[in-house]
């Protein structure tokens, strides 16, 4: 799998190169849950991203990504998450269509991309599925074998308890709870310092599986470089994503006369809010465009502006993909005997998964963006007005300010008013959207059927987007916010999808008397995920409780302090 070279972006002067150097190496590491999943289950992750200087949470990137890929170098998934501060989180529901085998979770940043080596985030994850026939990448059918790997595990299993029985700050006071109990712990800053940690309490697994990488193995490990690789005038890089996501694409002449130099691309991100980026070509007709706001809207839509855009097709480059090479995968074996086991495992699953709607996770709800032109604006409610059949007719009978005019080329078009004595007539256009997309022939929308449409709304500034100047914004929303949807006309735009996944709260059981649920059965391996913990005072406590499942469970705290040190701890508990 090789490195998409048209993501770089050329180093063209020493000023270039100076900037390359100043910027330091970043390094990422994801902690997860477990090494070893089932079809049904969640793989839940917290991603920290580490300025390789200072070891401190990174505040360079601000996209990172997230892949799951097979043996053979195939994705499972592709995540593109928000960095806020170093810190980003994610989850992955493991679907039946998965086949067993063994898989490696990466993680990395854009700008990781420049250095020497691949040395990106890679974990080994094991998926069990037991819905499929196919089981011999994972299944164990030497005899002999089964006695060696049982006693190798019960060696690391004992190992394990025995570095957290002496190592470690106790932070669960007690050893053995029952079923449906809440557990509670305290943390103060002599037993755990100010910093950023994730936490998961699992119910531990009997088979012999891959170890889980703690942040004291994969930052010791990692003593490479603070620096990328060394670069001089004429070389390619992939740039730092420091504002928010970077889009790289390239417009394609239909005709080799068509010139491909200096032309405009807009961006148009229909929703809630609009927002609009346009941006010119170099001499070989890439583009670059920088979000640095992120709508979560699918919507968003990627266009030539300009008369001459019937000429060219547009290529939107893909997310940067890393150079994996030749990676050693775990490899993961069930035992026959083990089958009893799977089966109650997998029934468990299921009943979770059926009652899911009674315990569901919900979306952080996102901050409020404003739309790029602000609230300055005329407004006119159609509810309000008299309903005219086409949206001229309510232009030239409702909407004072707004007038439709004639250019010299006899084509109808927009006009904004400046409202002022002396205005003279502009030679710019005012910039027309529709449900947050660009107009650019206003003709395609004057007749529209005005009872499609919910207001209109206009500004009536001259505004400077990238290279281009409008004489006011002119802003149409339909009632359904479905315009481009309904578009017949759709071979001159790239539709792409921005979607970054989005920070969820998970749920969390509670059992004090006044849940309704209480009746339900519980078979939650996963009692706690929090993926964000910030201890920032003396005393912080936490709590969670146990599910009706018995047995021996893990809880782990992985993170970094406000210093940059890398903190990795385990306890052991059990469920009677």
């Amino acid at each position: 799998m090789g490195i998409q070279a048209q993501r770089k972006s050329v180093l063209k002067t020493v000023e270039d190169v100076m900037g390359y150097t100043q910027i330091p190496k970043e390094n990422v590491f994801i902690h997860y849950n477990t090494t070893v999943l089932f079809a049904g289950e969640y793989l839940y992750y917290s991603l920290y991203c580490v300025n390789a200087k200072n070891d401190l949470l990174s505040t360079i990137s601000k996209i990172a990504y997230v892949k799951l890929i097979d043996d053979k170098g195939e994705s499972v998934f592709e995540h593109k998450i928000k960095l806020e501060n170093g810190l980003g989180q994610g989850d992955f529901f493991i679907p039946v269509s998965i086949p067993s085998g063994n898989y490696k979770l990466i993680g990395y940043t854009q700008w990781m991309l420049n250095s020497i080596e691949s040395d990106f985030f890679r974990g080994d994850v094991s998926i069990i599925n037991p819905y499929q026939g196919d089981q011999s990448k994972i299944l164990l059918t030497d005899p002999r074998k089964e006695t060696s790997e049982e006693h190798t595990q019960n060696k690391i299993v004992s190992r394990n308890n025995f570095e957290t029985k002496n190592n470690h700050p106790t932070l669960i006071k007690e050893k053995v709870y029952s079923k449906r109990s809440r557990v509670r712990f305290n943390i103060q800053k002599d037993q755990l310092l100010e910093g950023n940690y994730s936490i998961s309490v699992r119910k531990t697994d009997n088979f012999r599986k891959a170890k889980l990488i703690t942040t004291k193995d994969y930052f010791k490990l990692d003593s490479k470089s603070t620096m990328n690789a060394i670069r001089s005038i004429g070389d390619s890089i992939f740039l730092p994503e420091m504002r928010g996501e970077l889009i790289y694409g390239r417009i394609i002449p239909k005709d080799s006369a068509f010139s491909v130099s200096q032309l405009n691309v807009g961006l148009s991100i229909s929703g809630k809010t609009s927002d609009i980026k346009i941006v010119s070509t170099d001499n070989k007709g890439n583009f670059i465009m920088c979000l640095d706001q992120h709508h979560n809207e699918d919507r968003v839509m990627i266009e030539v502006q300009g008369e001459d855009k019937t000429n060219y097709t547009i290529l939107i480059d893909n997310i940067p993909e890393t150079d994996t090479g030749a990676m050693d995968f775990y490899s993961f074996k069930i035992k026959q005997k083990s089958l009893d086991e799977i089966i109650k495992r997998s029934i468990y699953n299921q009943i979770e998964n059926s009652f899911y709607n009674l315990k569901p996770d919900t979306i952080q709800d996102s901050k409020l963006i404003s739309s790029f032109y602000g609230k300055d604006y005329v407004s006119y409610d159609l509810d309000e007005y008299t309903r005219f059949s086409t949206l001229k007719e309510t232009i030239v009978e409702v909407v004072e300010g707004v007038r439709i005019r004639k250019n010299k080329k006899r084509k109808e078009i927009f006009s904004i008013q400046k409202g002022h004595a002396g205005s003279t007539k502009s030679n710019y256009l005012p910039l027309v959207l529709i449900d947050g997309g660009i107009v650019q022939d206003h003709e395609d929308i004057i007749n529209y059927d005005v009872r499609k449409v919910k207001n209109i709304r206009f500004i009536k500034d001259r505004y400077y987007i990238g290279t281009k100047a409008f004489d006011g914004i002119l802003e149409i929303k339909t009632l359904k916010e479905n315009y481009w949807e309904q578009l017949k006309e759709k071979d001159l735009i790239q539709f792409i999808d921005l979607k970054l996944l989005e920070k969820k709260r998970y749920y969390r059981q509670v059992y004090d008397g006044s849940n309704k649920n209480n009746r339900i059965p519980d078979y939650r391996l996963q009692l706690l995920w929090s993926p964000s913990f910030e201890i920032d005072r003396e005393d912080m406590a936490l709590e969670f409780y146990t599910s009706d499942i018995i047995g021996d469970f893990e809880f782990i705290i992985q993170g970094l302090t406000k210093n940059g040190n890398a903190v990795s701890i385990t306890h052991y508990f059990k469920v009677e």
